[in-house]
Parts: structure tokens; C-alpha cells; sequence
């Protein structure tokens, strides 16, 4: 009766294990392996419409904003970056 306790005790485990691992192997964070302040710089291209309301907004920038929007924890780790407090930008 011991032996199955054991087993089921140890398999309970590495389910949590497998849970909770793929979150924080290697680094990963809400980006990915790329850091929310790598991610806010690929939207440079967004600059001028971040600062100026009625400034155009560039294709490049559209397609930088699209691919963040994604990945809804990753946009929310760039917006409180410190990349884009620093950029001036209105968030």
C-alpha cells in the first residue's frame, strides 16, 4: 500500500514540475527569451506617433505594434518597461 502512495505522491510532482517549468526555463520571461526593453525598441519606428497625435503612422510600425499585440503579457511587460516610461511616449 506504501509503494503506491510513493508513486502517485512522485507523479503528482513532476506534474507540478512540468507545470510550472516551461515558465521560467532558460530565462523565458514575458517576451520570451527577448527582454520587454529589447521588444519596446523594435517599436522606434512608432516614435513620431507616439509623441504627436496627428503625426502618420508608418507601415513598419503597424506591423511592430500587430505582432507585440500578440502576446497581450508580453505588450503589458513593454508598455511598463523601463524603455517606454524613459521614451516619453502618452501610455
Amino acid at each position: 500500500m506504501e509503494a503506491p502512495l510513493k508513486f502517485i505522491c512522485l507523479l503528482g510532482l513532476l506534474v507540478v514540475l512540468s507545470i510550472a517549468g516551461p515558465k521560467t526555463v532558460g530565462g523565458a520571461g514575458e517576451c520570451g527569451k527577448s527582454s520587454p526593453d529589447n521588444e519596446a525598441l523594435k517599436l522606434a519606428p512608432c516614435a513620431n506617433a507616439a509623441q504627436d497625435a496627428k503625426a502618420a503612422v508608418s507601415d513598419s510600425c503597424c506591423l511592430q505594434a500587430k505582432q507585440l499585440a500578440q502576446n497581450p503579457s508580453c505588450l503589458c511587460a513593454v508598455m511598463l518597461s523601463q524603455t517606454a516610461k524613459s521614451s516619453g511616449s502618452q501610455t
